[in-house]
């Protein structure tokens, strides 16, 4: 009977000791360029059986997976002056706050707005004080925060909707000075979310003859049409190669990465085999690298593609349709 009254009354104990210490993400899942924020907070709660008497210091820490045994410094925040050390000061995307509070909760927080896959991963929130025996006592737990690529559906309709935003609010707006202050600021909204968005999704090179070029980060099964619609969302269109000089510099600056094997560019001969026309322009390819046989598809091939043979990047003919996973190069003109 003594044995079980032993065990009755230690287990409750130790549930409030391992309850002290709190790792808090919000979302637990988010989307990369969609998601607006993520917020991992530390937190210490001063319980009626706390295992620290006396709380010195919060600390957060993050790993790649839940296989990692080496963590991350991320910030902290200690007793004695309250103030909050960070790895990564120059993180403006990153806001961090926190106090220690030894009669009450004590927290050290970060929000980063519009999280990058690096921020997914394990968090572990760690606690350093003494007890009331007067020894160090240091206490931790975690919480796993999963990141994820958008796909080519979530992007088209978040757009959309921040488009419509936009129009409904011109709709109420009169000529007073406030109102077209507040839908400045509204706009200025809207470029830094695509901006987001835009290196999210795109690897942008540098300005080339006034223009930029983006290339997609993952491979899509996508339609070349579909893939046209995307490049105008973000102001652009599918790039068209009309020289040399344009074709090695997407080459060695996009290219070079080796994200994929084929990647279409805005030319199809679609409306008659063999003569190419830029899909925008409606002006005919000016430059043409063909690879070695190509091209070969006949009537089944109609998109201009860079296509990797061997350790070279030539054009290639290959399907417009969805039938495999590709890469696209849109064409952005800086206004």
């Amino acid at each position: 009977m003594l044995y079980k009254m032993i065990i009755f009354i230690f287990i409750p104990v130790l549930t409030l000791l391992e309850a002290a210490v709190i790792t808090n993400v919000v979302p637990r899942t988010f989307t990369v360029g969609l998601s607006r924020s993520l917020k991992v907070e530390c937190l210490y709660l001063q319980g009626q059986n706390p295992a620290i008497s006396y709380l010195i210091s919060l600390s957060l820490y993050q790993a790649a997976d839940k296989t990692e045994s080496d963590f991350n410094f991320i910030s902290s925040i200690n007793s004695f002056d309250s103030d909050i050390q960070a790895e990564n000061v120059e993180d403006y995307n990153a806001k961090f706050s926190g106090q220690i509070n030894n009669k009450n909760e004590s927290f050290l927080r970060v929000v980063w707005e519009f999280p990058d896959l690096d921020k997914s991963g394990v968090y572990k929130c760690e606690a350093n004080g003494i007890n009331t025996l007067g020894k160090a006592v240091t206490l931790s737990s975690t919480a796993v925060v999963v990141g994820l690529r958008p796909d080519s559906n979530q992007l088209v309709e978040t757009l959309q909707k921040l488009t419509l935003k936009v129009e409904n609010l011109q709709l109420k707006v009169n000529s007073t000075e406030d109102h077209v202050r507040i839908l400045d600021n509204f706009n200025k909204l809207k470029s830094s979310e695509q901006n987001n968005l835009t290196n999210a999704l795109f690897v942008v090179s540098p300005t080339f003859q006034g223009k930029r070029y983006m290339l997609i980060k993952n491979q899509l099964y996508i339609t070349a049409n579909l893939a046209e619609v995307l490049c105008g969302v973000f102001g652009g269109y599918l790039a068209e190669v009309d020289s040399e000089e344009e074709f090695r510099f997407i080459r060695d600056n996009l290219l070079a990465l080796g994200l994929f094997p084929h990647i279409i560019t805005g030319a199809t001969d679609e409306k008659q085999e063999g003569v190419w026309i830029n899909r925008h322009s409606k002006t005919p390819a000016k430059f043409i690298n063909w690879g070695p046989g190509e091209p070969n598809g006949g009537t089944r091939e109609n998109c201009l593609s860079y296509t990797i043979y061997g350790n070279n990047w030539y054009m290639n003919d290959l399907f417009c349709t969805a039938d495999i996973a590709v890469g696209f190069i849109c064409e952005v003109e800086i206004k």
